[in-house]
């Protein structure tokens, strides 16, 4: 999948460090309480901004079990407010 890196979220042996952009505030003690929970001491999460929005996407190091709980601390930015409020003409 192809699209801009927007931050990048790398788990080491003594927990989660940003090593590009900024994440949302609190998902980052998320991910450490996440890391620590199940034992994760490696691997990368990415956020990727693509033509459908914004999507999480994980190295093969971090285990399939605990990618849902990262998905649930995080949240993605919102999305454009439509066209701007303009009526219908008739």
């Amino acid at each position: 999948m192809l699209g801009k890196t927007l931050y990048t979220i790398t788990f080491e042996p003594d927990g989660p460090v940003v090593t590009r952009g900024t994440p949302p505030p609190g998902f980052l003690s998320g991910c450490r309480d996440i890391a620590r929970l199940y034992g994760v001491q490696a691997g990368q999460v990415r956020c990727v901004r693509t033509a459908a929005g914004h999507r999480l996407r994980f190295s093969s190091n971090v285990p399939e079990r605990c990618r849902q709980p990262l998905r649930n601390v995080w949240e993605p930015p919102p999305t454009g407010g439509g066209n701007g409020g303009t009526r219908a003409r008739s």
